[in-house]
């Protein structure tokens, strides 16, 4: 049940029941996980909301209803719910949830679907999903999933309402690489495309592994990610409050955005490439909004 994630997604928890209490629902959700573990569950437990009117008009935490039975034994026909298969969703996938949903359904009930890491839509099944997301059935809610919303095309997260889960990178405390974190981040965005140059002087010309680097990422994208957090909501409140102000001091929103798509690129760029020298230097021209060619 929802109420099993007050304490754990709170921030989530309470906007979902706005959804409710206003009875005002959106056409579709994407909602980003942050590798929070829990989060099969949790999407299964908004699904309930969504479907069982028990949840949202007299908040009786319903879970023992037929309805809610047959949507944890994975046979209810309203509930539909797609994954990769393979490396990606294809598009007879999507066209499977238009000839599933095609008709009302007999009970006038809502119905749903769910896209589980629907960052790996391929192109075909993700322009598919686009055009039925531009003629939105008032009976029909769709879930998208994935772990970070911006792998996700922005036309389909255009058309979505995001929910944000607090991932396990929001429980982290202490950054063992804060100064050099401070460095880094104040080179690169002072030094733009220069900081090539500058870089091996941060490193004392010592030679970092791909994995080293994928931590240095990972927190970076963290940073800037707060970053955005606090350009939206200044009343938030950061662990890093020093890195995050830094970040701010050269970022207007806009720019943390956009920022961010290259960080988490280039996140993924590591886990596939060894040369670490060469992914740099043209990560630091795509940070700094130049153009490189680098595959």
């Amino acid at each position: 049940m929802l109420e099993d994630f007050k304490l754990s997604q709170e921030n989530f928890y309470h906007e979902v029941l706005q959804f409710g209490l206003h009875k005002k629902f959106s056409h579709a959700y994407l909602i980003e996980t942050k590798d929070y573990l829990d989060s099969d569950n949790l999407v299964l437990a908004f699904a309930k909301f969504l479907y069982c009117p028990h949840h949202y008009t007299n908040f009786s935490c319903c879970g023992d209803c037929n309805r809610c039975h047959l949507i944890d034994l994975g046979i209810n026909s309203d509930i539909m719910v797609i994954s990769p298969e393979g490396s990606w969703i294809k598009k007879e996938q999507v066209q499977e949830i238009k000839d599933k949903f095609m008709t009302t359904s007999l009970e006038n009930n809502v119905r749903i679907y769910i896209i589980k890491e629907a960052d790996k839509l391929n192109k075909q099944a993700a322009n598919a999903l686009l055009k039925f997301l531009e003629e939105p059935d008032n009976q029909l809610i769709g879930i998208l999933v994935c772990r970070n919303r911006y792998q996700v095309l922005e036309t389909l997260q255009s058309r979505c309402q995001l929910l944000s889960l607090s991932g396990n990178q929001d429980n982290i405390t202490n950054i063992e690489n804060e100064d050099f974190l401070h460095d880094f981040i104040s080179t690169i965005e002072i030094k733009k495309e220069a900081a090539i140059a500058f870089i091996p002087s941060l490193l004392a010309n010592e030679y970092w592994t791909k994995d080293e680097w994928i931590v240095i990422f990972t927190q970076l994208e963290m940073i800037y990610e707060q970053a955005l957090r606090k350009s939206v909501l200044p009343e938030f409140s950061s662990s890093f409050s020093q890195l995050v102000e830094l970040v701010l001091k050269y970022n207007t929103e806009k720019d943390c955005l956009r920022k961010l798509e290259v960080i988490h690129s280039y996140i993924q760029k590591l886990t596939f490439n060894l040369n670490v020298s060469l992914m740099l230097d043209a990560f630091v021209i795509d940070f700094s909004g130049g153009e490189y060619s680098y595959v």
